[in-house]
């Protein structure tokens, strides 16, 4: 059973607005049944009619600078799952600035328009520290991708064209048409959209107006609101274009017209800040069985199969006439084009496709196997194992060593049966971690092993960035990171056998390919991480060292006995034999410093 994933979708386009982003976001949260909940501005309005899915109004903005500050403290709130943002800007940016304070990984979705709007050097500055701390980067469509890579070097978006509904016509095309009085031989071109320069309404316009006088019962009807509707107007009136103009038309509405046309076209062009990403309304006019005229340009050309299901030309006038000429006056072509869209549409454009290759490219099961030994680390466990439930790829195994615990950690455990592929054993006397660590490894299978601690918190990109590594250092048997240890950050270093015999940079969560891991010291209480990178080094195993912090210790506050503890270095740098007193804990690390010493002669 595939466990479930949280996405908390935080934006500011979602029905009842209009618009492609806010068609996307909702058909995408409802094809992912309760598993993506959306988060608007408080002022959002709200249409129960059109909200099928999860939505809440939280607070997305105040009165002081800058405006979008409390967009922070809701990311950092969602430490349950993965945040999902599709505007870069400002939602995006609040998202990166929460996960630098180690708040929750996080999806960005492009669409095209908000990268041809990354002009100045600020901005695409801050779209590539965004998009490096992503868990996934997403696109609309390939052109999107190219412009992404382009902006972003290095990186390698997920294309997740947009999917379309089944038409829902209310009854048959004839019976559609006698509602809004239209008569069975006028042929009906239908354009759905924003009313903005861009779309090429205007284009379309003169087209039409080129064809009205030679071709008998022709009505042109535009669906759609925009800052440009009163210039379109003048244009139509100026032309004595016949145009039913729809404002406020519902989603039923729309489908309806969809129904009742016989040709789809939106001759949209690309602007310098606005482009057609992909283009949904080509989609639906599809999924109708209408043949569609599109602009050339930008995504369009992914949506529309050029001389299959539609045409794609040059958004000029005398192309568009030309393209409408051929089927208002070819009923066998339109009807080939149409169907031929139909089929494609219905085939391959399944909302519920795309939300599984989303949730399957994040939840991808990898080749590792989670060792965690536990003592008394009930508290800290729970978090432990739900940062495992938010990466991007799962472990294939997970197996909890309980130490004798008096806190009951398999009631903990318990609670990720149905999320992780988790077992627990438990030891009736204490072993101690290496033994427990031992027990673990002999009782996975998995190619890849990660001891982690009880009391760590992984980075939601924790385990894949770490496969990643080994796969592109194929020489390197094991990949260490930077961490954390409460606020205190711990940086690592480029693999040095020298340089590890005077002291550790490298923690026991690290990934270790199964065929180099050798068991770790039973009679050692300390530094077992250490002699384990000390045994592999004198083996001639080699060390990928990754520069980012990858994992957080947080240990429970007043807890004895921690598997992990830290004294600051300071401390330890005191001349405490001239004051002729040593702490406990600087007299039992030193011993175990010795022994370690010893052991590899340093």
């Amino acid at each position: 059973m595939r466990p479930e994933i949280k996405l908390y979708c935080l934006t500011m386009d979602y029905p009842p607005m209009r618009g492609g982003v806010a068609r996307y976001l909702s058909n995408l949260a409802e094809a992912s049944n309760g598993q993506i909940e959306v988060l608007v501005p408080s002022e959002h309005p709200t249409d129960v009619s059109q909200v099928t899915s999860r939505m809440s109004h939280v607070t997305f903005w105040w009165a002081g600078w800058p405006k979008w500050l409390p967009l922070i403290k809701r990311c950092l709130e969602l430490k349950d799952g993965i945040i999902f943002v599709s505007h870069v800007v400002p939602v995006g940016t609040a998202a990166w600035i929460s996960f630098i304070l180690e708040g929750p990984g996080y999806i960005v979705l492009f669409h095209g328009t908000d990268l041809q709007r990354m002009r100045t050097r600020w901005k695409r500055w801050l779209l590539r520290r965004i998009c490096r701390r992503a868990v996934k980067l997403i696109v609309n469509s390939q052109a999107t991708a190219k412009a992404l890579k382009l902006l972003v070097p290095g990186s390698e978006p997920l294309i997740l064209t947009p999917g379309v509904q089944p038409n829902s016509a209310q009854g048959e095309k004839k019976l559609i048409r006698q509602k809004f009085g239209i008569s069975e031989q006028t042929k009906v071109i239908l354009s759905v959209c924003r009313l903005v320069e861009r779309k090429g309404v205007d284009t379309l316009l003169q087209a039409v107006a080129n064809l009205q006088d030679v071709v008998q019962d022709l009505e042109l009807v535009i669906i759609g609101q925009g800052q440009y509707s009163s210039q379109l107007h003048q244009l139509a009136d100026l032309l004595k274009v016949r145009v039913r103009w729809i404002e406020d038309a519902s989603d039923q509405e729309v489908i309806d017209w969809y129904s009742a046309a016989d040709i789809f076209c939106l001759p949209s062009r690309e602007a310098p800040d606005d482009v057609e990403g992909f283009g949904i309304v080509f989609l639906e006019a599809a999924m109708a069985g209408l043949p569609v005229i599109a602009g050339r340009g930008w995504g369009t050309e992914e949506a529309v199969v050029d001389g299959v299901t539609g045409l794609v030309v040059p958004p000029d006038v005398k192309h568009v006439t030309e393209a409408l000429d051929k089927f208002v006056n070819n009923d066998q072509l339109r009807h080939q084009m149409g169907e031929a869209g139909k089929a494609r549409a219905t085939k391959e454009f399944k909302w519920q496709d795309r939300w599984e290759k989303l949730r399957d490219e994040i939840k991808k099961e990898s080749d590792v196997a989670i060792v965690i030994p536990c003592w008394n680390h009930a508290k800290t466990l729970e978090k432990t194992l739900q940062a495992i439930c938010n990466q991007t790829v799962l472990p294939r195994e997970v197996v909890v060593i309980d130490n004798n615990s008096i806190d009951n950690p398999e009631v903990i455990v318990a609670k990720f049966k149905n999320s992780l592929p988790i077992s627990c054993v438990t030891y009736k006397d204490k072993q101690g971690a290496p033994a427990a660590r031992n027990e673990g490894a002999r009782l996975t299978n998995a190619p890849f092993l990660l001891f982690l601690d009880a009391d760590v918190e992984l980075k939601p990109e924790a385990l894949e960035t770490m496969r990643m590594a080994l796969d592109k250092h194929p020489e390197a048997d094991f990949a260490y990171s930077d961490f954390y240890w409460s606020h205190k950050l711990f940086k690592g270093r480029n693999w040095d056998p020298i340089a590890l015999r005077r002291m550790n940079w490298i923690h026991t969560s690290s990934l270790i390919r199964r065929e180099a891991w050798v068991p770790f010291d039973e009679s050692l209480k300390r530094f077992q991480d250490w002699d384990l990178w000390l045994t592999l080094a004198e083996q001639g195993k080699k060390g990928i060292w990754i520069p980012k912090p990858l994992f957080k210790v947080t240990e429970a506050a007043g807890r004895k006995g921690k598997i992990s503890s830290w004294i600051p270095a300071f401390v330890h740098r005191m001349p405490w034999p001239i004051l002729g007193w040593m702490p406990d804990e600087i007299r039992h690390y030193r011993e175990a410093e010795n022994i370690i010493k010893q052991k590899h002669h340093l």
